[in-house]
């Protein structure tokens, strides 16, 4: 990927959360990027640290609790871990959005949502007036599918599928240029998540927007998304785009992944599990952090960690058993 290719590029990311005595170490030198236009799959198992990099790079980690140690966050040339706080105020919503996990508590529950969706257009369209805000609000509805007329209801009136819809269009009023979207189907039937997806991609090719999609579900990733960003224990264990990490699954953890999703042609009594437990975030293995669960783990595995190696131009991977030149190891 080209240098002027980059909008948001991560380098050497950090994240610790202090509490009780402990440091729970979330993101550990974490590097990620994403180009203009392009559709970022985030996967991994619950702790892997992708909220934890979302937040970030919005900044809006739990204080006084969390703690960016190290690393870089740049986004259009600026690195937003040096910018102040009035600077990000800006970024948030209008730069960078982000739809969070749950839709039943992102919206306030005594505003009414065309309220909640024009505070978001005021705030940053200091050149609207309100008249023009308020029509702005109703048409982001019905870019959403919502009637124009359900503006004037509250959160509790509308299904859980429709308050996600509500929170897309809050997300999207002010046309960020990059969207994070965290697990934003996961409280929706499975027919109502494909209703939200699909809005999501129209979405996105009609703002011409980037989006990273964070999530468990390696259908959904195969639905959308362009590039492929495996997390595993704060780290980017295989990168690639979706057609690499699906047909050549390098990684030892990408492969249990796909081996955990249920098949449609075999009968099968049990469904395939990792082995073992995700680590302890407060006392990660040295090494490879997968080595105990590895099947393929040897001696050196436990001793220091993979460096990256380049498959194909665009496809990396964390392991031991793939050369630096790339291919695998005999």
């Amino acid at each position: 990927m080209a240098e002027y290719d980059k909008l948001l590029d991560i380098k050497n990311l950090r994240v610790e959360y202090h509490s009780g005595g402990k440091v729970v170490h979330a993101v550990n030198g974490l590097d990620l990027s994403i180009g203009e236009g392009q559709t970022l799959g985030f996967v991994g198992e619950t702790g892997a640290g992708k909220t934890s990099t979302a937040l970030s790079v919005l900044r809006i980690l739990p204080q006084p609790l969390s703690r960016i140690t190290s690393g870089s966050i740049v986004y259009k040339g600026k690195d937003l871990l040096l910018e102040s706080d009035k600077s990000m105020r800006q970024i948030r919503g209008k730069e960078i959005a982000m739809i969070f996990q749950d839709p039943m508590t992102s919206l306030d529950p005594v505003k009414k949502v065309s309220e909640q969706i024009e505070e978001m257009i005021r705030l940053h369209e200091k050149n609207l007036s309100r008249k023009e805000a308020h029509e702005r609000a109703f048409e982001m509805l019905e870019t959403v599918g919502i009637d124009r007329r359900r503006g004037n209801d509250y959160p509790h009136q509308f299904s859980g599928g429709m308050k996600q819809r509500v929170v897309i269009a809050i997300a999207l009023s002010c046309s960020p240029a990059l969207l994070i979207a965290d697990e934003p189907t996961t409280a929706l039937d499975v027919t109502i998540q494909a209703q939200v997806l699909e809005l999501m991609k129209e979405l996105k090719e009609k703002h011409r927007m980037s989006m990273i999609m964070i999530t468990h579900d390696l259908g959904i990733v195969a639905e959308i998304c362009d590039q492929v960003a495996i997390m595993y224990a704060g780290k980017v264990v295989e990168y690639g785009t979706v057609r690499e990490i699906y047909k050549n699954t390098a990684h030892p953890y990408t492969h249990a992944l796909f081996d955990s999703i249920p098949s449609l042609t075999e009968d099968q009594e049990e469904l395939k599990v990792i082995g073992g437990f995700t680590p302890d975030p407060t006392n990660i293995p040295t090494g490879c952090a997968f080595h105990p669960r590895c099947p393929y783990a040897t001696e050196e595995c436990s001793k220091r960690e993979p460096e990256e190696t380049k498959l194909s131009p665009t496809h990396s991977v964390k392991c031991f058993r793939y050369k630096q030149g790339g291919g695998k190891e005999q």
